[in-house]
């Protein structure tokens, strides 16, 4: 089962606080000459304030119940397309395609990842851009590997009054790179009850030179390499990894 199908209930409630992002993507999409594909564009939280900006924009996602809660927020204002990112396939060419924070970690594979940059890059306008927002190389080593629960955050949905807590169990595989988790949403009902969502989810952690070559191999070159949203050079002790490449064509 998809795990965004269960997340989808709480997936706003817990993330709308994250903006620092739109104002770098903003930047790139003003740039763009043509229009915008977001892979795994869920909710629609970044697709909100570039279709505000105006542009052609397409969203994909595989989550028929994030796409629902895009759909509620956008209307007809942005082309909404349930698929997977190794294999959808569009008539459009665009000029830019964001693979926001975190997206690419679902490729649990190389041959996944390979796929879905050779399929994003047959979707480009010879010159097009691609932009990947991971998390930074060591934040593997900050990450607890030893499965214990931990309390992540807590929430209150608006519309029920109900408080949300939401814990999380991480597992690493240092030979895989892989981090196994498990969401745990526990919800305070009225009557003094609590309603469990129980999410398990594999991330694929990708280092700086690894995806350098991943981007090679399907045809890109490597632009910039950001180690934030205020466009500044990837170092060590950066929050983040955000590599900006051009697909020259070819594929």
């Amino acid at each position: 089962m998809n795990p965004y199908q269960a997340l989808a209930r709480f997936y706003d409630l817990e993330h709308v606080d994250l903006t620092a992002d739109v104002i770098f993507y903003l930047h790139f999409a003003r740039q763009a000459d043509g229009p915008v594909l977001e892979l795994g564009c869920g909710s629609g939280r970044l697709l909100v304030p570039l279709a505000e900006a105006g542009g052609e924009l397409t969203g994909v996602d595989n989550s028929p119940a994030m796409l629902a809660l895009a759909r509620n927020k956008l209307g007809d204002r942005v082309k909404l397309v349930e698929g997977d990112m190794r294999t959808f396939e569009l008539r459009e060419r665009y000029a830019l395609a964001i693979v926001s924070i975190n997206s690419f970690m679902h490729l649990l594979t190389t041959a996944d990842q390979l796929a879905a940059l050779s399929n994003v890059a047959r979707h480009l306008k010879p010159g097009g851009r691609l932009i990947i927002d991971l998390p930074a190389g060591d934040e593997l080593v900050h990450q607890d590997a030893d499965a214990r629960l931990t309390l992540e955050r807590q929430f209150v949905d608006p519309a029920t009054g109900h408080q949300i807590l939401k814990q999380v169990v991480s597992r690493i595989d240092w030979a895989t790179q892989c981090q196994e988790l498990v969401h745990i949403y526990d919800e305070l009902l009225a009557d003094g009850t609590v309603k469990r969502a129980v999410v398990p989810m594999t991330l694929r952690h990708t280092f700086r030179y690894e995806l350098a070559l991943l981007l090679d191999k399907a045809g890109y070159t490597l632009e910039r390499l950001y180690g934030d949203y205020d466009l500044s050079p990837y170092e060590s002790g950066c929050p983040r990894m955000i590599a900006v490449a051009q697909f020259l064509g070819g594929v």
